[in-house]
């Protein structure tokens, strides 16, 4: 399994606009090859952000990187006043505990 990580800066009073943007990128997202699942979570606010995150995971770093070419991968597009900043990180991940 591989696991994909972005953490989103939104300008306050942006939010609602990122969500309805990550709401219809997300659409195609659920159609992705290989994709197991995702999740999406409003974080805290900092500054004059308020933070985001997502994570995807995928049956193997491949299919995430077929995706990430097929699509137009990065921050959903809300118009230059509420530009975001995305921050991400990749994990390939066990299916076996070590411990």
């Amino acid at each position: 399994m591989f696991m994909a990580s972005n953490q989103f800066r939104v300008i306050k009073g942006c939010e609602e606009t990122f969500e309805t943007a990550w709401n219809e990128s997300s659409a195609r997202l659920k159609e992705a090859a290989g994709l197991i699942g995702f999740r999406f979570q409003k974080g805290r606010e900092i500054g004059p952000h308020v933070l985001y995150f997502s994570v995807t995971m995928w049956e193997t770093e491949e299919r995430f990187i077929d995706w990430r070419r097929a699509e137009l991968y990065g921050t959903p597009s809300v118009g230059p006043r509420c530009a975001s900043r995305l921050e991400e990180f990749d994990a390939a991940v066990s299916r076996s505990n070590p411990q």
